[in-house]
């Protein structure tokens, strides 16, 4: 009998420690999860740009040409000061604004404006159509460029004032 016993007090104490593999499973689970919350502080400390919102505008701009052309319906940039959206033209000459994905609104960062060269809302065609049109994203010491020229969209820094000397 005391070997019996023996053996089941080995086999218990085997059990109760984790083996080599157990740890490092759990340190990789302790290492992801250290890496998605520093990257998720990174981002949400990181302050958003005039770059980085020339530049979202601009592929918005374009998945909407895109939309319109492909799905054959007219559809329309709208803006404000401080954000813009898109919608759809019905048949009947009526807006519906697009709640989807990247055509949704949008709310630009504090301190960031949006001007537009000509007035709201710009239709852009179905077959490459649309108007043209410039717009502005500035926050007072940064400006950038979105030009849609009727079928694609780009961002591209402002160019600055030179100074003139006076004669």
């Amino acid at each position: 009998m005391p070997h019996r016993g023996a053996g089941s007090a080995a086999r218990r104490a085997s059990q109760a420690g984790m083996t080599l593999i157990e740890m490092l499973i759990v340190l990789a689970i302790i290492g992801v999860a250290a890496g998605a919350v520093t990257l998720g502080i990174g981002a949400a400390t990181r302050k958003p740009s005039v770059e980085s919102e020339a530049r979202r505008l601009a592929s918005r701009l374009q998945a909407a040409a895109d939309d319109a052309m492909l799905g054959d319906r007219l559809v329309a940039f709208t803006a404000e000061k401080h954000g813009y959206g898109f919608a759809t033209i019905g048949a009947n000459g009526r807006m519906a604004a697009r709640t989807d994905g990247a055509l949704a609104p949008h709310t630009l960062p504090g301190g960031i404006t949006l001007t537009l060269d000509t007035r709201p809302p710009v239709v852009l065609g179905v077959d490459g159509s649309g108007k043209p049109m410039a717009a502005s994203i500035d926050n007072g010491s940064q400006r950038w460029l979105v030009r849609y020229d009727g079928l694609t969209a780009s961002a591209l820094p402002a160019p600055t004032a030179v100074p003139t000397k006076p004669r």
